[in-house]
């Protein structure tokens, strides 16, 4: 059953509604592969065209969050295979996806492996659950219970040298 403030997904404005809610997540969550706001952009536009033609397939209004996270990194990963070379081109501070986060600290997530970043990226920036981290990025919960552990090791370490 469907709560009352979910739109409904498989109609045109209940997915643009439900998609839009979630455009920063999946801007965070594509940069958090790419490194490259532009084709983390071209990423997230192509995995909405895939949600939307699948979302049928989300019987339950609640996990089309992790479900459309998911869609994007898997989509975002393909861009990665296909070649894309990241290079930053424009100073973090002017990309961010969150203009409030310090460019030191910044500096450091982007800094960290793939597999620590994208976790902590959704955690900390995004307010994701590690429930949904989980599913989103088809691990278990355990497993990014470390990956964030671990993440933030490294971030101490890494900031240390920053003084923070």
């Amino acid at each position: 059953m469907q709560e009352r403030n979910e739109p409904d997904i498989i109609t045109r404005e209940g997915f643009a509604a439900a998609a839009a809610s979630l455009e920063r997540l999946l801007l965070t969550a594509s940069y958090g592969v790419l490194h490259n706001w532009d084709a983390a952009s071209d990423a997230v536009q192509s995995a909405l065209l895939k949600a939307w033609r699948g979302r049928r397939s989300v019987k339950d209004a609640a996990k089309f969050k992790p479900w459309l996270v998911k869609i994007a990194v898997n989509e975002s990963k393909s861009i990665a295979r296909r070649g894309f070379t990241a290079e930053l081109t424009e100073p973090l501070a002017e990309q961010s996806a969150d203009p409030d986060v310090r460019l030191d600290v910044q500096q450091a997530v982007d800094n960290l492996p793939e597999r620590y970043r994208l976790p902590v990226m959704l955690f900390y920036y995004e307010d994701m659950t590690v429930a949904d981290i989980a599913a989103a990025l088809d691990l278990p919960r355990g497993t990014v219970v470390s990956l964030l552990h671990r993440g933030r090791e490294q971030l101490r370490k890494e900031l240390k040298d920053y003084g923070v």
